[in-house]
């Protein structure tokens, strides 16, 4: 009896020590995936020529949704957008299934969108090689699965 609660009391102990190393990896990967969402938007100012307005911090949606703000106006090509999306998460193997559209900044009207499924057979992507004039976009990415997780 004595060495069931001695072993029951170690058993617990162990969980709650995995239990808080995990939420603290758990919070750094989705920091880090966060950052990845930025750089996405970063890297976009850059090709529409823009190296000095702010990204604005990730808006999280819904639970696999997310949101990036822009301070001011821009333009994109839609092949700009689609190369930068894949390469920033297929870096971060977070490509399984995802779809982005880009609103302008009233939210109510999607100027251009496309989804990646995973495999090239089932990507959909319109619209290609057409730049976008200067205005206010949102872009918005709802992953397939459970979003930003470190299992991703």
């Amino acid at each position: 009896m004595k060495y069931l609660f001695g072993f029951t009391l170690l058993l617990s102990l162990a969980m709650i020590c995995v239990a808080f190393n995990l939420s603290e990896n758990d919070g750094f990967d989705l920091a880090k995936q966060q950052i990845l969402l930025r750089k996405i938007g970063h890297e976009l100012l850059l090709r529409s020529g823009d190296s000095t307005s702010r990204v604005m911090p990730v808006k999280k949606i819904n639970a696999n949704e997310y949101q990036i703000r822009f301070e001011n106006e821009l333009t994109f090509q839609s092949d700009s957008l689609v190369k930068i999306v894949k390469n920033t998460l297929t870096n971060d193997q977070l490509s399984d299934g995802y779809i982005v559209n880009v609103r302008n900044c009233t939210g109510l009207d999607i100027v251009f969108g496309y989804a990646m499924a995973g495999n090239v057979k089932d990507d959909v992507i319109p619209c290609t090689g057409r730049t976008q004039p200067k205005g206010c976009y949102l872009i918005e990415i709802k992953f397939q699965n459970k979003g930003l997780t470190p299992t991703q």
